[in-house]
């Protein structure tokens, strides 16, 4: 399933039918939040090996969610995910280490759960808006009396 709008929608269908798996693949575009919360609660990982992700806050929403997450091992995404220990970072067009990092996971779901479970942990712990909103007061504060 993907999920989402984006320019690379046709690329990934024509992507599909070349390799005959176009009718196992759904896109899903304009959905409500409910609906999106859906995805991320029936997916079992969340994958989004792209470069354009600038801070990570989708791979946010799914460890929010328990879920193992898996992208790019650049921009944003290394600040969100943990390596091996929230999911898997992958190097830009690496299709082996994305295709292995997926297979890991759906082999070993166990892997994907304890990943999950960190995962949630630390988006609960680390990046709620209260623990934002502290950290903002600190560094005013710090400013302040400088």
């Amino acid at each position: 399933m993907a999920v989402g709008e984006g320019d690379d929608k046709n690329w990934l269908a024509g992507l599909a039918d070349e390799h005959g798996v176009r009718r196992h693949v759904h896109f899903l575009n304009g959905l409500s939040y409910a609906q999106l919360a859906a995805c991320y609660a029936a997916c079992v990982v969340f994958a989004l090996p792209g470069r354009g992700e600038g801070f990570g806050l989708v791979y946010l929403d799914a460890m929010a969610c328990g879920k193992p997450v898996i992208g790019g091992a650049h921009g944003g995404a290394p600040e969100v995910i943990e390596d091996g220990v929230t999911g898997y970072l992958v190097q830009h067009g690496d299709a082996v280490q994305l295709a292995t990092s997926i297979e890991t996971l759906l082999a070993n779901p166990e892997i994907g759960a304890e990943m999950g479970r960190r995962g949630k942990q630390r988006a609960e712990n680390e990046f709620r808006f209260n623990v934002f909103s502290k950290a903002l007061k600190k560094i005013l504060r710090d400013l302040c009396e400088s």
